[in-house]
């Protein structure tokens, strides 16, 4: 999966991104309130829109790329300003007024619907669920399918650094099948700390390479390990996996949650672009949370090289974090209202004259400075 534009519109709030363009790393930069977190959450919904979520009063345009050919998708929900979204429980439905898929250059329809059918290449469907996409619905289909399993490989990097994952303690007792490194990738919906417990136990030449990148950065640890706690349940026994790590010439070992937020998070997008396939695309808000001048520049250099084909969307608004990213990566956001713009450094003339130049013509756009166009 490729991103190449988006425009999306929620019509109850307001809130419209009129058009970003995407690059294989897309930094969004500009003053805080603007709509820089907002558009990675509009990405994030359309992964879940194409599962089959529903989302009252959304709209969106999107232009991309999977397996070698150009998609443009875009839909409606209608309205309902007596049902809001749930967060827990049941979420209400919502009705899709408008949603077509289009492909190639001459852009040949897929399918296209109303709030009364769904047309597949033309030809009416039988009645199906108007409040899921099309997309979910016609996954099985040849035509659909990649893109339905394109929609999968966006995934926001999880960085909370509150809570535990329990695992079965099968592992422990030979019962439960061995896994791969493969099989621990499709297993990236979990937190990057609890995946790297995974790959310590199956794939050690992994997690030895995760370790050496991580001492690179934080030269006075020495170990990375994890205390195994015993959990009894009603139904089985699990346990508990505590990270900690250990520094020279310090006796004990530091256990979550005393670990710093920058080691946590610094090892945690270490993983996650160890995890990441081809195609993937990593959202991540707010680069620089908890990150020491040490950690951003190898991690900003990973950003730029990773191992594979992904593409990366993140936000900041820190200087040396927007001065280490290529100033034809930066997307400067601005808003009037409710409608958020997006604009290239070449849009900006940013970058003409020197590359040298390029932070300071930013700082001085009155996009970057007051968040307005």
């Amino acid at each position: 999966m490729k991103l190449k534009k988006l425009f999306f519109k929620n019509h109850i709030t307001g809130w419209c991104l009129k058009e970003v363009n995407f690059g294989p790393l897309t930094l969004l930069v500009g003053a805080s309130g603007v709509g820089k977190t907002q558009t990675l959450k509009a990405i994030s919904q359309l992964s879940r829109i194409a599962a089959g979520y529903s989302m009252n009063g959304c709209e969106w345009r999107v232009e991309f790329e999977e397996s070698g050919l150009q998609y443009v998708w875009a839909g409606q929900f209608g309205v309902s300003n007596d049902t809001p979204d749930s967060i827990d429980g049941e979420e209400p439905r919502h009705t899709i007024v408008k949603e077509s898929l289009v492909v190639g250059a001459d852009e040949t329809e897929i399918f296209t619907r109303d709030a009364e059918e769904l047309q597949y290449h033309g030809i009416p469907t039988v009645k199906l669920d108007p409040t899921k996409s099309a997309v979910e619905l016609l996954k099985e289909q040849p035509d659909i399918t990649p893109v339905r399993n394109g929609f999968k490989k966006i995934n926001w990097l999880k960085m909370e650094t509150s809570g535990y994952m329990f695992f079965s303690s099968k592992m422990f007792d030979h019962t439960e099948p061995s896994r791969t490194f493969e099989d621990i990738k499709l297993r990236k919906q979990r937190r990057p700390i609890d995946n790297l417990f995974l790959i310590m136990r199956y794939a050690p030449d992994v997690f030895a390479d995760i370790k050496e990148t991580f001492t690179d950065i934080f030269p006075l640890v020495e170990d990375i390990d994890y205390d195994i706690r015993a959990i009894r349940t009603i139904s089985e026994e699990k346990v508990r996996p505590v990270l900690k790590i250990k520094e020279k010439d310090v006796d004990t070992w530091i256990q979550y949650p005393n670990i710093s937020a920058g080691m946590y998070r610094t090892l945690s997008q270490i993983v996650a672009l160890k995890l990441a396939d081809d195609g993937d695309v990593i959202l991540i808000d707010e680069f620089e949370n908890g990150l020491g001048i040490n950690c951003i520049d190898k991690l900003a250099e990973m950003a730029q090289d990773p191992d594979v084909n992904v593409q990366i969307i993140m936000t900041s608004h820190h200087p040396y974090i927007i001065n280490s990213i290529p100033f034809r990566a930066w997307r400067i956001v601005s808003r009037s209202g409710s409608d958020v713009t997006v604009n290239t450094a070449d849009e900006l003339r940013i970058g003409k004259s020197s590359k040298h130049d390029a932070f300071m013509q930013l700082i001085q756009t009155t996009a970057y400075r007051t968040g307005r166009p």
